[in-house]
């Protein structure tokens, strides 16, 4: 039996090599991306909390993640140039693509490729999580800083699986709440383990993760139609409030990484999305994609606006993505190219 002191040795000597962990995950966060060697650093020290909510902290930066002077990834604008603004959430933001191949930064080089000149420019204006609602809230300044010409509105129609209240009180201005102190190491070993472990054990972990989330609550097996609805409405009040700017909407499908047959791995892709929303059944994704983009569709032909469909443009091969609906730099190149094609005779009408 060991001893106290074997014992506490043996904590020390735990502590000494976790210590010298962090202590390296802190000096490569230092001498890749320049974080302070001390203190929070990660993803949400981007932003801070207005009135409407999130916005970017102007000149910001986390890991590949930096941010305008506009507070919205990407380089600064330049004055007088005509300007396309992308709103959406994380799939526009770019998570999995390297620096610069999010497709907001693709388009922008498919457009200027094919004008022969730098003739355009493009804002992204999403960040992750970003709602349809606050889309629209945040037209008018971007209208006023910007001055875009056109404006694609990529909607997620995921985000009305749980839909916060229509009256929820506001959150108060100010800097987002982060802890006093976290363990950079661990997002490493986590992603670490990620690439160890089976995709059979980690569809099992993510099971229980989520009948431990979803508690006594019911799983639906189908989004209702008022949540379809309400995409709808808010989708028709961001148009609305583009148009009273002088800023041409338009609408795209969303697209995510399945075809008609479902495979094993398509199958455990469905669960690691149903994560994120646990009230709803696995099945119910791919209906509520189908139903969002009839409601995008219909919407546009109601409305006169035009509408790209991405979701028939864009092949579902597991190349173009790196999850269930987020894009890898080859995926984000074909969005560009398609909205490419859309896009440029609105804008030379223009």
């Amino acid at each position: 039996m060991p001893t106290r002191t074997q014992i506490a040795r043996g904590l020390l000597a735990v502590l000494i090599f976790g210590g010298s962990l962090e202590l390296f995950a802190r000096l490569d966060d230092y001498i890749s991306y320049g974080a302070p060697m001390w203190g929070v650093y990660n993803a949400e020290t981007l932003y801070v909390r207005d009135a409407i909510g999130k916005r970017g902290i102007p000149h910001a930066r986390f890991r590949k993640w930096g941010l305008n002077a506009l507070g919205y990834r990407g380089p600064d604008l330049i004055a007088g140039r005509p300007t396309v603004v992308c709103f959406g959430a994380s799939e526009t933001f770019g998570q999995q693509e390297r620096e610069g191949s999010e497709y907001p930064r693709q388009l922008e080089q498919e457009l200027n490729a094919r004008a022969g000149a730098q003739a355009y420019q493009v804002l992204n204006a999403a960040y992750a999580g970003q709602t349809v609602r606050t889309a629209t809230l945040r037209v008018p300044e971007i209208a006023a800083m910007a001055r875009p010409a056109a404006a694609l509105i990529y909607g997620v129609p995921a985000s009305y699986i749980e839909p916060p209240p229509l009256d929820a009180p506001p959150v108060p201005p100010g800097r987002i709440e982060q802890p006093r102190f976290e363990l950079r190491i661990v997002d490493r070993v986590r992603t670490l383990l990620k690439g160890m472990i089976p995709s059979s054990v980690q569809t099992w972990l993510r099971t229980r993760e989520i009948r431990a989330d979803r508690g006594a609550a019911t799983a639906v097996a189908r989004l209702p139609e008022a949540n379809i609805q309400r995409y709808r409405d808010d989708l028709s009040k961001l148009i609305a409030a583009l148009r009273q700017e002088g800023i041409t909407p338009v609408l795209v499908t969303h697209v995510d990484a399945f075809g008609e047959t479902l495979s094993d791995s398509d199958r455990a892709l469905l669960t690691s999305w149903r994560k994120f929303y646990p009230t709803l059944q696995e099945e119910g994704f791919l209906d509520m994609e189908r139903r969002a983009n009839d409601a995008v569709r219909s919407l546009g032909a109601e409305t006169g606006v035009p509408v790209i469909d991405l979701e028939k443009a864009m092949p579902t091969a597991p190349a173009n993505f790196t999850d269930f609906a987020h894009f890898s730099d080859a995926g984000a190149a074909i969005v560009a190219k398609t909205l490419a094609d859309g896009l440029l005779p609105i804008l030379n009408r223009e």
